[in-house]
């Protein structure tokens, strides 16, 4: 079993939705995060443009066999590459080792 996160602006949480869907994920759950940047750097996660920033943006997650989580994240890479945004939506998938059971 695998987690998959995905982290975007709000802005985009129905986009991030329908991707999520087209891979085959049936459920996931949202919640609210604010990102903040201190420091102009660019380190491949968050936006370039200020110094300051801070986003309001979403965590995305859903616990998935391996085989859909890998093709949610072929679909928001292939997002990211299609609509070149300065707000890319990132995700990872984290092993899952161990989980209760229901009985």
């Amino acid at each position: 079993m695998k987690l998959l996160i995905v982290l975007s602006i709000k802005e985009h949480q129905e986009r991030v939705a329908s991707l999520l869907q087209d891979a085959g994920v049936k459920r996931f759950s949202v919640t609210d995060i604010v990102g903040y940047k201190r420091k102009k750097e660019n380190l491949g996660w968050f936006a370039i443009n200020s110094n300051a920033a801070k986003t309001n943006s979403i965590m995305l997650f859903s616990f998935l066999e391996k085989e859909i989580a890998d093709k949610a994240l072929a679909e928001i890479d292939s997002c990211n590459l299609e609509t070149e945004n300065p707000f890319p939506v990132h995700a990872f998938i984290l092993d899952v080792e161990n989980f209760s059971k229901l009985f």
